[in-house]
């Protein structure tokens, strides 16, 4: 896990992430990776903390691929990964549009299932 949070921090100092994205990740990782697992999370956190980043910034949001997206939808794991998602934006008091929902939905997906 410290490497999640050496990245996370990387992002800040560089201002490519914000300090809001850099908390809302802390408390992904804090309630979700567990050590033995950092390493299947690390896109997932890197894009966490980009899409909130984007957000907040006010930047252009792009949705994955359908062809991606079909398969995700087909996961065993999908309702985990929704269940996480919702649990961001309870936890975090954001919303998140659907097309970084869908990044995270495959970032999550992906990661459970590794």
């Amino acid at each position: 896990m410290k490497e999640l949070f050496e990245r996370l921090e990387i992002l800040k100092s560089t201002d490519a992430i914000t300090e809001n994205a850099q908390i809302i990740c802390h408390k992904t990782i804090d309630a979700y990776v567990s050590q033995t697992e950092a390493a299947n999370y690390q896109m997932l956190i890197t894009h966490l903390a980009m899409a909130v980043t984007r957000m907040e910034r006010n930047e252009p949001l792009n949705a994955p691929p359908p062809s991606i997206m079909k398969e995700i939808y087909n996961s065993p794991n999908l309702e985990e990964a929704q269940r996480r998602v919702k649990w961001i934006e309870i936890e975090c008091r954001i919303t998140i549009p659907r097309e970084e929902k869908e990044f995270l939905y495959m970032h999550f997906v992906a990661a459970l299932t590794a």
